[in-house]
């Protein structure tokens, strides 16, 4: 399994097999494990995306007639969790834009092979951990499945009891003793249930067990039957869990041949009585099964919901006996229809279900509309009476970016039949997430295009706070946040969009939307004779960006700018759990005698010593400190302590979130060199601020 973790699949889309040849030759002497594929087309592509287990996809935007667009196409239809790379000759801003934007985690120059190296580790990385987590889920969860499905079917009988008390009994278990309800059973004394001459051996025999000091797991005993009746037994004891709590289980063996009952039993507890067809909770568990696969990159799946139009209408002309005619007959109509490998249930009263394995859409969409056409064409025939129906039918995809919650999926695929049943019903739809019933990665795709597409149409803006000095420091400081105008005229600000910009890897083009920004603003400043520092905050994918200080190194001599005059923010927590990758980055900005900041600091352990290892300029004091500063001595303490140190470092602090007077007042005593805060300034479009007035 470690080996496996550690190989990469990669498949390789390039105009010729002697380039794939070389990336792969070139990698594996990096010391990567890589299995690679090559495909030159859509054709090639396509198959071995349905073929085989792929990682990472290695696109050239260099091919003449298929495009990346087309790539990722191919991508979303296999429905697998597969990372896009795109690699050209030419690697500007506009090719990295329009690459993210159709799908690609990133850019890399064909040139630039330690690049590529880096960024197909990291994306590799990602997707182990991701599919090591949905496989432990589906162990754990077959496991748990397994495991109550031997306890309730189980020909022994079997209950759990926790210190002393029943806290589970199987079927068989509640039989034996008369019970016909586990309610009648729960938190019973097993002590109780044996005759009590021998109730001292069994108590004795149990605090035995719990110390481990038995040399014996058995003990023959008289239990008592709820009608009086002796029962004579061997009963096993071993230590088990239920629900995450120790226990012990007893297991009373029964040597009676009992297989044709248990097949009887089984079929009665999978099926519906009036139809024939899989019950709701058989269906349910299935259902789950297909996510877990799904999500895990095993198959993808397909839930065809029907529900009878008009259905009470319809009880009322017929009677209950008669809607049982009508609800079998559309039962044989699935089930004439549905492909063999189908899971086919009566899900309600009125409502079915089938679980397709999704390997093609197009059958699927296909048996989904052509069900109310055929329940339509049906007369069903009751007593003396004809009638005919309407269903309507939806389609919910299972896929890696679906839902982990069953409930959801059967509660998307309901709503959709509402929907057409509103409009008169006897039709199919395919269900497509709205606002409000996404999960988080469905929102964060929103987010992530929404980012994209404001990118694209320049409807992106920097906003500016000014960072004012307390201690008639010279020059002018603004740190920069975004705001995103949607089409529809909503404005997005940073907060509302950062989590998911991260999430997603988008945070890395805003990071170099503003830094571009951030340089422009420099050199028409400077040219007005003004010398402005800016404060530009980075992601944490920025920090792991090898190729960033070099691409800030050339945007600066393109505009003949000076890197002093920008400061690079990165988050004290993130520069702690990336440590080697911010010293890199702080180092090569330095070089390029660009500043280095880390913001939110303060609240580790030892938040000096990391700023030994990225020989930050300035520390911007954590938020936390700021809460109820004029009143809170304990805060006031803290921050002093921190600008103090700073200051025996020739480290500059800024204090954030001044947000009135009496804050404002209070620093003033506590050593620090810059604050920023509402009360100052908000956010401005425009770098408009006095500075003369403090």
């Amino acid at each position: 399994m470690e080996n496996e973790e550690k190989l990469i699949r990669l498949l390789i889309v390039d105009e010729g097999f002697h380039k794939a040849e070389q990336i792969t030759s070139s990698l594996r002497a990096a010391g990567m494990q890589v299995r690679a594929e090559f495909a030159e087309d859509s054709e090639d592509m396509c198959e071995i995306l349905e073929s085989k287990t792929v990682d990472l996809v290695l696109f050239s935007l260099d091919l003449l007639e298929f495009s990346l667009s087309q790539g990722q196409h191919l991508i979303q239809e296999c429905g697998r969790h597969v990372a896009l790379i795109a690699r050209a000759k030419k690697v500007d801003t506009e090719t990295i834009i329009a690459a993210i934007d159709e799908g690609a985690k990133d850019v890399v120059s064909s040139e630039s092979l330690e690049h590529l190296i880096q960024v197909i580790k990291r994306e590799a990385y990602h997707i182990n951990i991701w599919r090591r987590a949905m496989r432990l889920e589906l162990e754990f969860q077959e496991s748990e499945k397994r495991c109550q499905n031997l306890l309730s079917h189980s020909k022994d009988a079997v209950a759990y009891v926790h210190e002393g008390m029943h806290i589970f009994a199987n079927e068989v278990y509640m039989e034996l003793f008369g019970n016909a309800d586990f309610d009648e059973l729960e938190g019973t004394p097993i002590i109780d249930m044996v005759i009590p001459s021998q109730q001292a051996e069994l108590k004795t025999f149990l605090r035995d067990h719990s110390r481990k000091e038995n040399d014996r797991n058995e003990l023959n005993l008289q239990l008592i039957h709820s009608s009086g009746e002796k029962i004579s037994a061997t009963l096993e004891f071993s230590r088990a869990s239920y629900e995450g709590e120790p226990c012990t289980q007893i297991l009373i063996r029964s040597s009676a041949d009992t297989s044709e009952l248990e097949k009887q039993i089984n079929y009665l507890h999978q099926h519906d009585m009036i139809t024939g067809l899989y019950n709701r909770q058989f269906f349910m568990n299935e259902l789950k099964t297909s996510i877990t696969q799904a999500v895990n990159s095993i198959s993808q799946s397909a839930l065809v919901f029907i529900t009878i139009d008009n259905f009470q209408s319809i009880r009322d002309m017929v009677g209950i006996s008669g809607c049982d005619t009508l609800i079998s007959d559309i039962a044989k109509i699935l089930i004439e229809n549905a492909s063999d490998d189908d899971i086919v249930a009566r899900f309600g009263a009125h409502s079915y279900s089938c679980l397709s394995k999704a390997k093609d859409k197009q059958p699927v969409e296909a048996f989904a509309a052509r069900i109310p056409e055929l329940v339509e064409q049906h007369i069903s025939e009751i007593g003396d009476q004809s009638i005919s129906a309407t269903c309507s039918s939806s389609v919910v995809y299972i896929d890696e970016n679906s839902p982990d919650n069953a409930n959801e999926i059967i509660s998307r695929a309901e709503k959709t039949c509402e929907e057409l049943q509103n409009q008169g019903g006897n039709k199919y739809q395919i269900y497509v997430p709205k606002a409000g019933e996404m999960t988080l990665d469905e929102e964060d795709s929103v987010t992530a295009g929404l980012i994209k597409n404001a990118l694209n149409h320049n409807r992106i803006r920097g906003m500016y706070q000014p960072i004012v000095g307390v201690k008639a420091q010279g020059g002018e400081r603004y740190v920069s946040s975004l705001e995103i105008n949607s089409e529809d005229g909503q404005t997005l600000y940073q907060p509302d969009f950062q989590l998911a910009a991260e999430r997603t890897g988008t945070a890395k083009m805003l990071d170099r939307w503003r830094i571009l920004h951030a340089i422009k603003k420099i050199s028409d400043t400077t040219q007005r004779g003004h010398k402005i520092e800016f404060f530009v905050p980075l992601s944490a994918d920025s920090i792991q960006d090898p190729g960033l200080a070099v691409w800030v190194s050339e945007n600066l001599a393109k505009t003949k700018t000076n890197g002093e005059q920008l400061v690079f923010m990165i988050d004290e927590a993130q520069a702690v759990n990336q440590l080697k990758g911010a010293k890199t980055l702080a180092k090569g900005l330095q070089q390029i005698h660009c500043k280095f900041a880390i913001d939110e600091f303060g609240t580790g352990l030892n938040p000096f010593q990391l700023v030994k290892h990225v020989n930050a300029d300035y520390v911007r004091i954590n938020h936390v400190y700021m809460d109820n500063l004029a009143q809170n001595n304990e805060n006031q303490d803290s921050i002093r302590e921190l600008t103090y140190q700073a200051g025996d470092m020739g480290i500059s602090t800024i204090t954030p979130g001044v947000t009135d007077a009496a804050v404002l007042s209070v620093l003033w005593t506590l050593n620090v060199d810059f604050v920023q805060g509402e009360f100052l300034q908000a956010p401005q479009k425009e770098l408009n601020y006095d500075f003369s007035s403090m």
